[in-house]
């Protein structure tokens, strides 16, 4: 495949100010493509724009969006009632630390809202201009969401939850000729790995569980942003149904979902305490 395979494509990166989603924005200008970033904060977005065209010498678009009430932001709904949408990547979501028996509703919904429901609004509020351009969807959900830990209770059930809406999207937009790739990546470095969590790990006392540890413990090496960004847009290029890295994982989930007790028994051997 050839290495400009956005180009001149229209890609969405809702959640592109930081994180995942801001590497991936670089990725697809690099590539060529018009770059559209979504976010809360306009001063983030600002200087997230900056980074991409000095990153990849392209101009990026950029829109503050709250991504449960999009049709609420400022000359976006405009946007794209005019463009088709050839790639919308879902990069928003927040990870969490703690026993499902240490949490409560309201930290439940709390997640459930951050890692479902503003992919599902986004997704519904761009579909229109998905069909226009025949387009592909790609939902940033996690290993959490395919291989529980006892450590990510909270944040597991609701990566299994956007698991299982893509699933079910895909399913459903299959005559529509829209794909929906679920990307499930392990731990992803970047400079706070490993003290990230301390102040959650702490109030809920997990000290001693390797909470705080990448993956909430998990024996993996981390995996780069640049080069899970290149892997992810290839994988999107190609309508791949899911990716799941790094992927010696595939084999975890397969004999958890085959052998449950051996998957447990594996996962247990591989958990930092």
């Amino acid at each position: 495949m050839a290495d400009d395979s956005w180009s001149n494509k229209t890609v969405v990166v809702s959640g592109g100010s930081s994180g995942l989603g801001l590497h991936l924005a670089k990725a697809a200008a690099k590539q060529g493509a018009m770059v559209t970033i979504l976010g809360r904060s306009s001063e983030k977005l600002a200087v997230a724009k900056e980074e991409i065209k000095r990153s990849a010498n392209h101009e990026a678009q950029a829109f503050a969006v709250d991504a449960l009430a999009p049709e609420d932001a400022i000359d976006f709904p405009r946007w794209l009632e005019s463009n088709s949408v050839d790639l919308l990547i879902n990069a928003i979501g927040r990870s969490d630390r703690g026993r499902l028996e240490q949490l409560n509703p309201p930290d439940l919904e709390s997640l459930f809202r951050d890692n479902v429901l503003t992919t599902a609004t986004m997704t519904q509020t761009m579909l229109p201009s998905l069909k226009k351009a025949r387009g592909c969807i790609v939902n940033i959900g996690s290993l959490a969401g395919v291989i529980a830990s006892p450590q990510m209770g909270g944040y597991c059930v609701s990566k299994f939850a956007l698991s299982a809406y893509s699933a079910q999207l895909r399913l459903e937009l299959q005559e529509s000729n829209v794909h929906v790739l679920l990307v499930s990546p392990g731990p992803i470095r970047r400079d706070d790995s490993h003290n990230r969590y301390s102040e959650i790990v702490h109030a809920r006392g997990m000290e001693q569980s390797g909470a705080n540890a990448p993956g909430g413990g998990a024996n993996l090496k981390m995996l780069d942003p640049e080069r899970l960004s290149e892997a992810i847009l290839r994988s999107a290029f190609r309508r791949d149904l899911q990716l799941i890295m790094p992927n010696k994982v595939k084999w975890l989930a397969a004999i958890r979902v085959i052998w449950p007790w051996l998957g447990d028994q594996i996962l247990k051997r591989n958990l930092k305490h």
